[in-house]
């Protein structure tokens, strides 16, 4: 298998340290002023970050040399002098500036007595910033569930497959979706999943798929599979798949499972179709492996008090997007929660600002603006207890497999 050929999209962030991110903003309220060192784009994304924790911060500081010629798009704040900052009573300096700037920045604050700032890890300041930037038109992507239920049920899954009742996706709503968003992205994207569910599971898989690519030319797209049914949809009543993904330029990723299946017998298959095929037990790892597959737990908390803060450090955030009966979704969890919901009597809200109306989508940059910002539902999600669970097993369907 290629690896250096993979998407960049499919792969997960890395994410900032959820307590490191607590400690920030507790030395935000401790502190009457506050200010964010520097004026690069990194420092506006932590203020575009914090803004959305509601933690008040009153400008940016800069050294004595500063030339003021900070190009400030987000939202402009008084820039100040490092001397003049520190002497305002109650002052907190947020360093969020590269580790190569501290042998200038440190001595400075030891030489004028000021001992009130608080350091951002290198790791930290860099996936904040890796979080909060809107993504380009290259990097962007979505995924479609073609089905919600499946012929597998898995501990945990994060679209409640083994949850839902049989739901299939209307192909003439996916074509209007399709070609509405195509237009405002100018027919460019970097990636599209078909996924579900189990997607092979749809009879209409390959229009799906040709629809996708007449609307999207060049963009990479993907069926994600348990890959159970391929070998048995080269012959189908709706044509054969695997002529279809070689002539429409369409990969298969394949979740390896723990089970009694031929996996090599899909390599084979995609060896003869000239199909590029990826199989691996995690296929958002940077490494393909076939190792045992592991379950991680997406936790809730159920009364909606996670914390504005903790979106920051999901691997969905600004990611894994989601289009869904003519709406899109910052990730799948938002997206699907109603068969959650019905499955387990449950309220979790989904709001009007947790979802787009794609018909109002007029170009890219209206999506990634979205995607950028955390949405109401995200105070749901309980990362601080999201942890790799267990090896892989199937699902006792019992709402603790959740919160």
């Amino acid at each position: 298998m290629n690896e250096a050929s993979r998407s960049k999209i499919h792969l997960i962030n890395e994410l900032p340290h959820i307590y490191e991110i607590e400690d920030m903003l507790a030395f935000c309220r401790n502190h009457k002023h506050v200010y964010i060192y520097g004026t690069s784009e990194n420092q506006e994304l932590l203020l575009k970050f914090l803004d959305i924790c509601k933690a008040t911060i009153e400008g940016y500081a800069v050294s004595p040399e500063f030339t003021g010629n900070a190009t400030l798009e987000y939202r402009k704040l008084p820039i100040l002098n490092i001397d003049d900052a520190v002497l305002k009573e109650g002052a907190g300096i947020i360093v969020g500036l590269s580790d190569r700037h501290y042998m200038r920045v440190i001595p400075k604050f030891r030489k004028l007595g000021f001992k009130e700032y608080f350091i951002l890890t290198e790791y930290t300041k860099r996936t904040i910033a890796c979080q909060m930037k809107p993504r380009s038109h290259n990097e962007m992507g979505f995924e479609v569930s073609l089905v919600d239920h499946c012929n597998m049920s898995c501990q945990m899954c994060d679209h409640y497959s083994q949850l839902s009742n049989e739901r299939f996706i209307d192909l003439d709503s996916f074509e209007n979706d399709m070609k509405h968003l195509s237009a405002a992205l100018e027919h460019e994207i970097g990636c599209i999943t078909l996924i579900g569910g189990e997607p092979t599971l749809h009879k209409d898989i390959i229009k799906f798929m040709e629809i996708t690519r007449r609307e999207f030319p060049a963009g990479q797209i993907i069926i994600l599979t348990n890959g159970l049914l391929l070998l048995s949809l080269e012959n189908s009543p709706q044509g054969n798949l695997w002529s279809a993904c070689n002539k429409l330029n369409v990969d298969i990723y394949v979740t390896v499972y723990p089970i009694s299946f031929d996996y090599g017998a899909l390599e084979k298959k995609a060896l003869q179709y000239g199909v590029e095929l990826k199989m691996s037990s995690d296929i958002h790892s940077n490494s393909l492996t076939m190792e045992n597959k592991i379950s991680d737990k997406h936790t809730f908390n159920l009364s909606k008090g996670a914390g504005k803060h903790q979106f920051i450090s999901c691997l969905y955030f600004n990611k894994f997007n989601v289009v869904k009966d003519g709406r899109y979704y910052m990730c799948p969890i938002s997206a699907h929660i109603d068969i959650f919901n019905e499955y387990f009597k449950q309220s979790l809200e989904i709001t009007s600002d947790d979802s787009l109306d794609i018909k109002s989508v007029k170009d890219w940059r209206t999506i990634v603006e979205f995607t950028s910002r955390s949405i109401p539902f995200c105070e749901y999600c309980d990362l601080k207890n999201w942890h790799r669970h267990s090896i892989w097993k199937a699902s006792t369907k019992e709402i603790s497999e959740y919160a």
